[in-house]
């Protein structure tokens, strides 16, 4: 008997050590991401902001709301998990809010990328009947993703409440818990994440489909099959963790590290594919990026315009060298040269 509790405890203790391991590694590279994601989101809210076309771009506005939602998202991740690594004695409801709102973010962000894909369906599918669905229903789509994003944590953190004594509510919890953990909420997130998966899928084959029979993209066949194949690889590397999160499935340490460090690189991997590698934003974004840093850094601008857009068109040149010869999948151009297509498809339409 007293082997056998000793063994318990060893195995306890080696469990809980592997635990405290494993959300110090969350938090440092939550903390990680949150640095380089947040100086992506900067760059690209600031030139979209700047631009008043970019501006008026539904998919740029979206754009936008994704960085906000995955910065978010890991500095949320950070305080939770920092605080679960540390052991420190903190209000429980206060671990809940920010647990919900982690998640929160990213449901935020999950969304951003359905309506993303959507929307770049509807302008290559609809392109004329585009603009005015936008401006009709903008409004209210945007409205019903908010619903969606906070209806899960607040539905089941509100419910926890009322059903548990208002001291446990808020006592002090060292272990920083969640209230979303019940079967009901697991279930009703699958059934939020299965709903984009499919919305994300059709948008995809539609524009592949509907390319394919106009002649959408016959000199451009194999851009567009390149730029299809590394959304959805990015995607899936980002949805597939996401479902073993999820379902809260107890894995050993060096498989749960692996499958959040996959995770973690493929939301950090969002705003380079879904932005920085757009043309018409990336050719902004040089324009735009001396002004940014003189901001940033408080430091007065030296020199004239001519230096600037010279050194503007040296790196676009030199960008644009590195982009043919490189096989990488940052390379891959995005749904952004649609525009140029959608001129093209616009006249066979009209």
């Amino acid at each position: 008997m007293t082997n056998t509790s000793d063994q318990t405890g060893l195995t306890s203790s080696g469990l809980a050590e592997n635990n405290r391991l494993l959300e110090t590694v969350k938090a440092s590279v939550h903390f990680g991401a949150f640095t380089v994601t947040g100086l992506f989101a900067s760059l690209i809210i600031a030139t979209v902001r700047h631009n008043q076309e970019l501006r008026q771009n539904p998919r740029y506005v979206l754009l936008c709301q994704h960085c906000v939602c995955v910065s978010g998202f890991n500095i949320m991740g950070a305080a939770v998990h920092g605080l679960r690594s540390l052991r420190w004695p903190i209000s429980r409801i206060i671990c809940w809010i920010l647990f919900d709102l982690q998640v929160v973010m990213a449901r935020g962000l999950m969304i951003t990328l359905t309506l993303m894909s959507v929307s770049t369906c509807l302008s290559i599918c609809m392109p004329l009947h585009y603009p005015t669905l936008v401006q009709r229903f903008h409004r209210w789509v945007m409205l019903v993703a908010c619903v969606l994003a906070l209806l899960n944590p607040v539905v089941f953190t509100v419910l926890a409440c009322a059903h548990s004594p208002w001291d446990h509510v808020i006592g002090l919890d060292t272990e920083c818990s969640t209230a979303l953990e019940g079967t009901a909420c697991i279930a009703s997130a699958f059934a939020l994440l299965l709903l984009l998966v499919l919305l994300i899928i059709v948008s995809y084959v539609a524009i592949y489909l509907e390319g394919t029979r106009a002649g959408h993209f016959t000199r451009s066949n194999s851009k567009c099959r390149r730029t299809i194949l590394i959304h959805s690889l990015q995607i899936s590397l980002h949805l597939l963790p996401s479902i073993i999160i999820i379902s809260r499935h107890q894995e050993t340490l060096p498989v749960a590290l692996a499958i959040f460090v996959v995770f973690s690189f493929a939301q950090s991997l969002s705003p380079v594919v879904f932005g920085l590698r757009c043309k018409e934003l990336h050719k902004e974004m040089l324009h735009f990026m001396p002004l940014f840093w003189e901001n940033c850094c408080g430091c007065r601008h030296i020199g004239s315009m001519d230096t600037i857009s010279t050194g503007t068109m040296t790196s676009a040149e030199t960008g644009a060298s590195i982009e043919t010869n490189t096989a990488t999948p940052s390379a891959i151009i995005t749904e952004c040269e649609g525009e140029k297509e959608r001129s093209g498809f616009i006249e066979l339409t009209g």
